[in-house]
């Protein structure tokens, strides 16, 4: 629910966290893993500086640049307030061209902290060959992809929201506190009832065992389970009339190749539900209202079952699959949102736990799937004039080897088009026999490709 009421008694809802933005925010505070979105321009040549200050200047003086505000009480609701300012670095000083997504992770794993802030930043790199890229990384706690892209879109072309939001501590402490208090007596029905669906749902159902293959005690000593591990990731580009052409001659509709390349990498990466060995597709769709909807996650998530197996020969099973998603009538989200309310009388650990049971990371080992479709108007031509080439991608920073372990591995993959272009962004890694690398990673990829008769360029 759009939560931006302003007059009567709604009127202390304003600028209130959405209740699955606050379930995100929870499980940042748990967990302290980010969950950034990086969008990059590649020109070939060096940008317009004066140009790209204006759009970043129009950039920061919009709603994208918030921060989160806990609540005075421990069961408050957190609210929106505005953001400090978003670091811009520019750097002449040209890298190997080679190194564009070495730059690229290093660039997102910056500080970032969509509370106390930034919670984005901007940056330019000159490359060895003449080009230069532009970045910028945001925190999913302060908006989703297409959120994201929308706001930036906004901000090249001259138009959008601006930043409706108070200061830090704006509101003075007596007045906070009574707001929230009021807000606390306004969610009481619907925090009862999310507590009471809980009871019945979780406290009173016994723990299901974790299936799949046990690690020998003496094996799992070896590993500290609070090491941070870096996910590898490459970034590659299809041609879309040969994209297009695949699709067609392996019977796909509509956008069923992405899922059924997704499902068979998954396969090769062991991501597959010991049940019954498909794969499940965690898609997400997004439900955004326009520039003016305050909801940082704006979405819903459908899980797709596919199996895996001959999708190189017939992407019927996924055409399936796509069928029954959109006969569907409940999504995840729609489960989760009637526990949301219940949130914050929670103890903190109890998020992981209800998150860690809608999505079943026990047996189904979800796999990210995420298709942003045809980019923004507007959106490539951050300096003003369009970019030769432009990637989105999810990055997951301070990923714990627990992380890991208790999610059985990593993979997300971001697809959007741009200029006859097809790009996919993939963050992976599974732990055994060893933590995946980048160059096994790429080696995966490729071999799929192959395996379905595409060529890409592929940056690593």
């Amino acid at each position: 629910m759009l939560e931006t009421n302003t007059t009567g008694a709604l009127k202390a809802a304003r600028h209130r966290l959405a209740w699955l933005d606050q379930l995100a925010y929870e499980l940042f505070r748990v967990t302290g893993r980010s969950q950034l979105m990086q969008c990059l321009w590649l020109y070939d040549r060096d940008v317009n500086r004066a140009a790209l200050v204006q759009t970043y200047e129009r950039l920061i003086a919009l709603s994208f640049n918030r921060l989160i505000e806990p609540s005075s009480f421990p069961w408050g609701r957190p609210r929106w307030v505005a953001g400090t300012s978003v670091p811009f670095e520019q750097n002449s000083d040209p890298l190997p061209r080679s190194q564009l997504l070495q730059w690229a992770n290093q660039h997102a794993r910056a500080p970032i902290d969509p509370v106390s802030g930034p919670a984005g930043r901007m940056a330019i790199q000159a490359f060895d060959d003449g080009s230069t890229a532009v970045s910028i990384v945001g925190s999913h706690l302060v908006l989703d992809g297409m959120g994201a892209l929308r706001v930036i879109a906004s901000a090249v072309n001259g138009t959008g929201v601006p930043n409706p939001y108070l200061p830090k501590g704006g509101r003075g402490r007596l007045s906070g506190c009574l707001s929230d208090a009021r807000q606390i007596l306004a969610d009481a029905p619907q925090t009862v009832a999310a507590l009471v669906r809980i009871a019945q749902a979780h406290w009173y159902r016994p723990a299901a065992p974790v299936k799949g293959s046990a690690v020998a005690p003496a094996a799992e000593a070896v590993h500290d389970p609070s090491t941070i591990v870096e996910l590898p990731a490459i970034a590659l580009t299809v041609d879309s009339h040969a994209w297009l052409a695949c699709e067609q001659r392996l019977g796909g509709d509509m956008s069923t190749l992405l899922p059924g390349f997704v499902a068979s990498l998954a396969s090769s990466l062991g991501r597959r539900r010991f049940s019954d060995g498909a794969i499940s597709l965690l898609v997400p769709r997004s439900r955004r209202r326009g520039l003016a909807d305050e909801r940082a996650l704006a979405i819903e998530f459908h899980m797709m079952n596919v199996a895996p197996e001959g999708l190189t020969r017939s992407l019927e099973p996924v055409n399936a699959a796509r069928a029954l998603l959109r006969g569907a009538r409940k999504s995840q989200t729609d489960v989760l949102t009637s526990l949301l309310p219940a949130i914050a009388w929670m103890p903190r650990t109890s998020a992981k736990t209800l998150v860690n049971g809608l999505f079943d990371y026990s047996d189904e080992l979800p796999v990210s799937c995420s298709d942003l479709g045809m980019l923004p108007e507007g959106l490539a031509r951050i300096d003003g004039a369009p970019c030769r080439h432009l990637l989105t991608r999810a990055v997951d920073v301070n990923v714990t080897r627990r992380d890991l372990e208790r999610s059985h591995g990593h993979l997300v993959v971001v697809a959007s088009r741009y200029d006859k272009k097809v790009s996919l962004c993939i963050e992976a890694c599974q732990l055994r026999p060893t933590p995946t690398t980048a160059d096994e990673l790429r080696l995966l990829v490729s071999r799929t490709l192959a395996d379905f008769g595409l060529e890409a360029a592929i940056e690593a």
